[in-house]
């Protein structure tokens, strides 16, 4: 009897198993997601670390004092005061005023000076008309001008050395409009 021999085959192929496959390529994408992500959250906690580092090292720094009056000087309050009053004259509805006093003025008055006074809501308005009529008719639109009240004749006089003899006249008038 002959002894048979033995075919031992190592190399048999296997049959390709597609799971393993994909299963690998799947791990090696997530791999490599994971190291992406691991990158962009290591930039921001270097970024979050420096501001921090900013903070405390501001938080350190001690501030300057500031020397604190507590009242201004003289010559301070003078100027604060000025200032004020430019202010307040800068500050008035200089528009309506004038608007109205336009839209009041006539053919025979003529306006030669418009003294408002902000502060005390007053206005001093000085000019020359033609006659008594036409002055009280320009007199009478001014009472019912929007942004002037109370207006009355302060001083008139009729100018005797002009040839055409026009009548000088003041008229005051409050100044209603807010300021």
């Amino acid at each position: 009897m002959t002894a048979r021999t033995l075919n031992f085959d190592f190399e048999r192929p296997v049959a390709a198993r597609p799971w393993g496959t994909i299963l690998l390529a799947l791990g090696a994408l997530v791999s490599v997601w994971v190291l992406v992500e691991y990158g962009d959250v290591a930039d921001e906690v270097r970024r979050w670390e420096g501001k921090l580092a900013d903070t405390k090292r501001l938080a350190r720094r001690s501030l300057p004092n500031f020397a604190v009056e507590d009242a201004p000087s003289a010559e301070q309050a003078q100027e604060l005061k000025s200032a004020n009053a430019v202010l307040d004259q800068l500050a008035a509805p200089w528009d309506n005023l004038f608007a109205d006093i336009e839209g009041a003025a006539i053919a025979d008055v003529a306006l030669l000076g418009v003294q408002p006074d902000p502060r005390g809501r007053v206005v001093n308005l000085e000019g020359e008309a033609r006659d008594l009529k036409a002055l009280l008719t320009f007199l009478a639109r001014l009472e019912t001008a929007p942004a002037l009240t109370d207006a009355h004749l302060t001083r008139h006089e009729i100018r005797q050395n002009d040839p055409n003899r026009p009548l000088v006249f003041t008229i005051r008038a409050r100044w209603n409009q807010p300021l």
